[in-house]
């Protein structure tokens, strides 16, 4: 008992030798022991570790998806009338969002400051931030394609879908940045640090966009049919080339969306970029067209778009993102300086 009371008394000294030796803040110092409790997660008894239980969460949601997509389809085909593949694909994605919930409570997270973020009272200013961010360098995108014969104005673009392309932009945003920039950053950077973390997830991130069944048409439905389009997920990645262009600005994409949520420790910013993109993206197939379906005479510099039409392939899209990316560096850095002091 003594010495448990002796060890109580010291925790006030030590406290202090750390913020005269490095010169360390509270939430610095808190910050650190909650990574370094973190890092020993399912090291004790038979506790399983984080990933495995985000590897067997992940199982279950295509394990789900196999078995319900066949009787949903049964039961709605008369009324939606879509392919099978789209209905396996709708299934998984609202049963993964669906048990988000208890999966966070199987790891032990109760509060979104857990994840590393906290409460921005200039939410708003970054949203508008970040649109204009992922916005701006899109649109100048799609005028350099008209102005270099790439692309040719649409006839008679519907007004309509601008409300479509606009609620598309956000409900994608939000689920996405909560997802990868929210849990799996802020569970990754509890277990690597922040930086190892963004980069990890910033690889899933760019992999997953391709991790979806072949457009491939099932002329009869049975039970079984769900587990039939596990196998062909990889089956409708495009070429290497292709490939290895989305891939590459997926991946530089999730680290813009990591950099503007670590360094904001919010995820306005980083919603507002991503919804910019896809604004900017769909825009430009909404109101403009490829003047040739063959883009072997502008490739590398430009190619077709990837991933459902939502990323462009080519160096110039890639060089755009950089752009972006420029740009909220310099915004983290002038109009949110105190950013750049994190730890």
């Amino acid at each position: 008992m003594a010495d448990r009371a002796g060890t109580i008394g010291k925790a006030p000294c030590i406290e202090h030798a750390l913020r005269a030796a490095v010169g360390w803040t509270d939430r610095e110092i808190f910050g650190r022991l909650r990574l370094a409790r973190a890092r020993n997660l399912g090291k004790s008894g038979g506790a399983l570790h984080p990933l495995v239980k985000i590897l067997l969460y992940l199982a279950v949601v295509v394990l789900v998806a196999a078995l319900l997509s066949p009787p949903l389809f049964w039961l709605l085909d008369g009324t939606i009338r879509f392919p099978f593949y789209r209905y396996f694909s709708r299934t998984a994605q609202v049963t993964a969002i669906v048990l988000l919930v208890p999966l966070l409570f199987w790891l032990n997270i109760r509060r979104v400051s857990e994840f590393g973020l906290e409460k921005n009272s200039r939410g708003w200013r970054d949203a508008v931030a970040g649109l204009v961010l992922g916005l701006g360098p899109v649109v100048l995108l799609g005028l350099g394609y008209l102005w270099t014969g790439v692309y040719r104005m649409q006839a008679d673009p519907e007004p309509w879908k601008i409300f479509r392309i606009a609620g598309t932009a956000v409900v994608v945003a939000v689920i996405e940045e909560f997802l990868f920039r929210g849990v799996a950053l802020g569970l990754a950077a509890r277990s690597f640090g922040r930086w190892a973390a963004a980069v990890a997830v910033s690889l899933v991130f760019a992999a997953v966009h391709f991790l979806k069944p072949a457009k491939e048409v099932d002329p009869v439905v049975h039970w079984w049919t769900g587990f039939a389009q596990i196998p062909r997920i990889l089956e409708s990645a495009p070429p290497p080339g292709l490939l290895a262009f989305g891939f590459a600005s997926l991946f530089v994409g999730g680290l813009i969306l990591a950099l503007a949520a670590l360094g904001t420790r919010s995820l306005w910013l980083p919603i507002g970029i991503h919804a910019g993109w896809i604004l900017g993206q769909q825009g430009v197939q909404w109101l403009a067209q490829p003047v040739s379906k063959s883009f072997k005479p502008f490739f590398p510099w430009v190619g077709p778009n990837v991933v459902s039409g939502a990323v462009p392939t080519g160096l110039v899209p890639l060089f755009v993102l950089l752009l972006s990316g420029a740009g909220v560096w310099l915004y983290l850095r002038h109009a949110r300086p105190q950013a750049t002091r994190h730890p």
